[in-house]
């Protein structure tokens, strides 16, 4: 009796952590790009990168200036710190950032609910 009891006790274990996903991070490292009509090589784009939590935020491939930082992961949202301003996008998905809070940047200004999507292509 006391084998079978401990037999099951081990199956539950085994079966309790079949459901367990060992990937916690809710982003992707590379390129998330704006959705929109957007000329080629202008189109603003936001580079994370998950190893160091840095970021770039920039206008479009052509651009020189992208805002630079670091950024924290909070409660489904990226808050993204620059030398300038901080910016905040909400987390829809590994794939989808949407841009809740554009900062008090001057020199572009990306609207509000801007989606950001994962691409593994450089534009």
């Amino acid at each position: 009796m006391k084998r079978i009891l401990c037999c099951l006790i081990c199956l539950l274990m085994l079966f309790s952590f079949v459901g367990c996903n060992s990937d916690t991070t809710p982003v992707l490292s590379g390129n998330y790009y704006a959705v929109g009509d957007y000329q080629e090589m202008l189109t603003p784009y936001l580079w994370l990168d998950i190893s160091e939590n840095k970021f770039s935020l920039g206008a479009g491939s052509v651009v020189s200036y992208a805002e630079n930082g670091s950024y924290k992961i909070l409660d489904s949202k990226i808050i993204a710190t620059s030398q300038s301003t901080t910016f905040e996008f909400e987390i829809k998905d590994k794939n989808t950032l949407v841009l809740v809070d554009n900062g008090d940047n001057d020199f572009f200004k990306i609207p509000i609910n801007t989606q950001f999507i994962y691409s593994e292509d450089l534009k």
